[in-house]
């Protein structure tokens, strides 16, 4: 279990100090001539910010390491948005991820730096995340889907976004669609706007996908709810993932 401590002094910021954290990097970017700040997802911080000093020298200890779906336990320290890590080490092994699958895992890693807020700590979206890379490790065509949306619908759901209390109204019927990043029950359509089937909406707001469920329209509801959070630029992987039809 990772260990923090935090040390204060007068009128200046806490500096925190993890020790021995489970850890993923969700992505990297060089800093100076030497070094990367990398992404992390932490199993008890959230998501953290690092700087990784000297990780594009040879010599470097983090060398080869500092990737992603590579699991890490990691020590890092720090008084402000970006920690300093101090320490990074081979967890063990994972199931090979393979090309195709590549391009699923990022485009999962890509939802979660866009979606998430630093140092937010929820443990079981870590675990979440762990889950969906094994099964983008194993499967494909309907199962991935299904794996994929309910990765969706899950981490929205640990950011508050939950539409499970709106089950029993969808039981009713009604016409729903989808407004503000929310499935809402309507009158009538606006132009542009499409009705989300029953199933669908009740697949969604109890997070149960299955592969009997109309997949596209799962596929197309979660976009537009996903798309509304992230905002105009939408999400380069999902671009890519469009292309390669596996969505």
């Amino acid at each position: 279990m990772a260990a923090a401590t935090v040390s204060r002094s007068p009128e200046r910021t806490p500096v925190v100090r993890v020790r021995s954290e489970a850890a993923f990097v969700l992505s990297t970017q060089p800093w100076r001539e030497t070094s990367v700040i990398a992404e992390l997802l932490t199993q008890r911080h959230g998501r953290v910010t690092v700087v990784v000093r000297g990780a594009k020298r040879v010599s470097s200890r983090f060398r080869g390491i500092i990737m992603p779906f590579v699991p890490l336990v990691v020590s890092f320290s720090g008084a402000g948005d970006i920690k300093n890590l101090t320490d990074a080490r081979w967890m063990g092994p994972m199931t090979p991820i393979d090309p195709e699958g590549l391009v699923s895992a990022f485009y999962v890693n890509e939802l979660v730096l866009r979606l998430t807020m630093r140092s937010d700590a929820s443990l079981r979206l870590y675990n979440d995340y762990l889950k969906v890379l094994s099964e983008v490790s194993l499967k494909d065509g309907k199962e991935l889907s299904v794996a994929l949306r309910t990765f969706e619908i899950k981490l929205l759901n640990s950011l508050g976004w939950s539409q499970v209390s709106k089950v029993e109204e969808i039981e009713k019927g009604g016409i729903w669609t989808v407004r503000q990043g929310e499935l809402v029950c309507i009158n009538e359509l606006c132009e542009g706007e499409k009705a989300v089937s029953l199933g669908t909406a009740l697949a969604i707001a109890k997070a149960e996908i299955t592969s009997s469920a109309d997949l596209r329209e799962v596929r197309d509801v979660l976009r537009l709810i996903i798309g509304y959070y992230v905002g105009d630029t939408g999400l380069k992987t999902r671009k890519t993932l469009e292309i390669w039809s596996q969505i």
